[in-house]
């Protein structure tokens, strides 16, 4: 009789079937994350884009009640003390106790409870007022984490624009032939020191009144760091825009190629109506580099940055959100700037930042 051959049960994978399994779940999960990152930006970015449209619709509903759109300046601003669009537009964009907490001063307002403001004539560097300290999550877009480069200030990515000039945009400083008061908003004080829409002669739709920028980082070097160069002078980038485009790249892609003459301001303070901290132009295109002088009061070169790949988001005056690529046409950067309701240098760019250029605005 034969005895029936018994196989033995294998209790385990061998060795080789491991690492092929392991080597499989590697490539899926390499071909899994990029989709999973893009999705997850896609998000961002469209909470970015909402953000902007609730911009807008606070802009307009401003203007419903003043006729004006929020003040925007050096000098000007609620109190006169530099503030930007923000502070006037808190109760449009669901912070009415903050305004009002504002409004009303007094040691409330203080963080050590015992400084008294009169009101909101406060100064945006002052972090022992509430105000400046603020987080305000509608005002940051989630595709750039916060930056704390100056503290525990409120940040934002948001500008307001200043149109396609480097120079002054304070109606008390433009002197030169008024080509600071190019933009959207320009900084000053009172009814004169802001516009109504019936300035904005080349139509809501096809003017730029915001844009996103990247909040500077600590110890940044780089332009998509957000940070800005003071490595030429006013009277170089007024005449020249190409200049500014040549602070960097010699030390790498996007490296200013003077780290030594770097500022981190930008929307390191969202109370701040300094351009340099909550402004921008359309000179030179989007994630190109930034170019100021001097202090942080001072106008420059402050084009749109984003991290949504290849290019940056605006707010237009109507409201809508257009997606700008950093490829669009700037026309002859080497122009100086345009002054009064001269034609815009800086080709389609320009065009969208000018309130009265007379452009004819194609597709962009």
């Amino acid at each position: 009789m034969l005895t029936p051959h018994l196989s033995k049960k294998r209790s385990a994978f061998t060795l080789i079937e491991l690492l092929v399994v392991i080597a499989i779940i590697a490539v899926l999960i390499a071909l899994l994350l990029p989709a999973v990152q893009q999705a997850r930006e896609a998000a961002r970015r469209s909470q970015c884009k909402n953000n902007l449209k609730q911009l807008g619709l606070a802009i307009h509903n401003y203007h419903d009640v003043y006729n004006l759109v929020p003040m925007c300046g050096n000098n000007g601003g609620p109190g006169g003390r530099r503030h930007s669009p923000f502070v006037g537009m808190l109760p449009y964009i669901d912070q009415a106790p903050l305004a009002n907490m504002i409004a009303s001063g007094g040691t409330a307002a203080a963080v050590n409870g015992t400084t008294n403001y009169f009101q909101n004539s406060f100064v945006p560097w002052d972090q022992n007022h509430r105000a400046v300290v603020s987080k305000i999550p509608a005002i940051v877009c989630p595709s750039d984490g916060d930056s704390q480069e100056m503290g525990p200030n409120g940040t934002t990515n948001y500008m307001f624009s200043r149109g396609d000039s480097s120079w002054d945009t304070n109606p008390g400083w433009n002197g030169n032939g008024g080509r600071g008061l190019r933009g959207f908003f320009v900084g000053g004080q009172g009814a004169s020191g802001t516009r109504s829409f019936r300035d904005v002669v080349d139509g809501l739709s096809n003017t730029i009144a915001m844009s996103e920028r990247i909040k500077a980082k600590p110890g940044g070097l780089k332009v998509m760091d957000g940070v800005m160069t003071v490595d030429i002078n006013q009277a170089t980038y007024r005449a020249n825009a190409s200049t500014c485009l040549g602070t960097a790249g010699t030390n790498g892609p996007g490296v200013y190629n003077n780290t030594g003459n770097i500022r981190r301001w930008t929307g390191l303070r969202w109370v701040d109506g300094a351009p340099s901290f909550t402004g921008c132009t359309t000179i030179i295109g989007p994630n190109k580099p930034s170019c100021t002088q001097g202090g942080d009061d001072v106008d420059g070169i402050f084009d749109p940055t984003s991290f949504h790949t290849g290019g940056a988001q605006v707010l237009m005056g109507d409201g809508a959100v257009r997606f700008i690529s950093e490829n669009i046409s700037t026309g002859n950067l080497t122009a100086g700037a345009p002054q009064g309701s001269q034609t815009s240098p800086y080709g389609v760019w320009g065009s969208l930042g000018s309130v009265s250029g007379g452009e004819p605005v194609g597709e962009f």
